[in-house]
């Protein structure tokens, strides 16, 4: 944690990092010159040129060139640390960090069977449809939120290397080989490497803290908010979908005519409707693997029935508890 001061006479604070600039979409205020708080740099971001972006204790996003890092921050020298900067800004949010960090939880119970999130789960699936011979092959997904190999691994590495993590040195050979044929799952050192990253190193953890920011969850958000949705229940279904599908997949928006709140629908009529679709698609999956995730919207199913729109009820995740 570092305490940052504000250079600039006026510097925009975001929702998410932007792809571009100037971007309006997700500035949810200004803070003006000499303005302080307590933040860190986001290490994985949409696009590298823009320079740093850095992350409040708001997970609200500011341009690292409006900004002085003043100095480093530790618990021990800041009890206060687990405050909130800016709790008027936070009243009107829909989606505020508390309901945020409730929607990573269950995204992580599905996925490793903890809310926290296991950082070194590494599982070899035979799920990747490889586009030359159009048949299953095997891969590595990995992490607190399980990224793939043919997806985002690379780019987690690559970060982690960059940052000199403990098994830079180990990991750092095999980055040319990362997404390409073929797979590296039968290599022992190199799952062991992220494993043991993933167990013992901070750096890691923070590198995928990172990596599901910027390629998973923003991109979710940004969708939310474009197509007009308010609720957090919705946001949880769209980020679920981008976790485990990459997306919202038009083929199953299309099994519906009810269009996004943006364009004049009910958020809660399209998202009754979505969940229904790819429920019912997981449920006849001929792949046995994917058919399994039923779970997920097995879930979402019983909180529209819970009506737990605002996700204040406990939700069971695949058998663990998210309060």
């Amino acid at each position: 944690m570092q305490k940052l001061i504000v250079k600039a006479k006026k510097l925009n604070k975001r929702q998410w990092v932007p792809n571009y600039l100037p971007d309006p979409m997700g500035i949810i205020g200004v803070v003006k010159e000499d303005f302080t708080f307590q933040g860190e740099e986001v290490m994985i971001v949409p696009n590298p040129a823009l320079g740093k972006w850095y992350r409040d204790r708001d997970n609200k996003y500011y341009w690292g060139g409006g900004l002085l890092v003043v100095e480093e921050i530790t618990v021990e020298n800041d009890p206060n640390v687990n405050e909130p900067d800016n709790n008027i800004l936070e009243q009107g949010a829909t989606i505020t960090p508390v309901t945020k960090r409730k929607i990573e939880h269950v995204i992580n119970a599905f996925e490793t069977g903890s809310a926290e999130g296991n950082y070194a789960t590494l599982v070899k699936l035979k799920d990747y449809n490889d586009p030359e011979t159009h048949t299953l092959m095997k891969q590595i997904t990995y992490g607190r939120s399980q990224t793939t190999e043919f997806g985002h691994l690379k780019a987690l590495v690559q970060d982690y290397v960059d940052h000199h993590g403990l098994q830079a040195n180990a990991l750092k050979p095999y980055l040319n080989k990362i997404g390409k044929k073929p797979s590296l799952w039968e290599d022992d050192t190199f799952c062991n490497a992220l494993k043991g990253a993933g167990k013992n190193d901070p750096i890691m953890k923070s590198c995928q803290d990172g990596l599901f920011e910027a390629k998973y969850y923003q991109p979710a958000f940004s969708w939310f908010t474009k197509h007009g949705f308010t609720m957090p229940l919705s946001m949880l279904v769209i980020y679920d979908s981008y976790i485990h599908s990459g997306s919202i997949r038009s083929f199953l928006r299309n099994k519906f005519a009810t269009v996004v709140p943006a364009s004049g629908g009910s958020e809660t009529e399209w998202i009754t409707n979505y969940i229904d679709a790819r429920h019912n698609w997981l449920a006849h999956q001929t792949n046995h693997l994917l058919r399994n995730t039923v779970y997920r919207t097995d879930c979402f199913k019983k909180q529209l029935e819970l009506l737990n729109w605002d996700l204040s009820q406990t939700i069971n995740a695949h058998g663990v508890k998210i309060n």
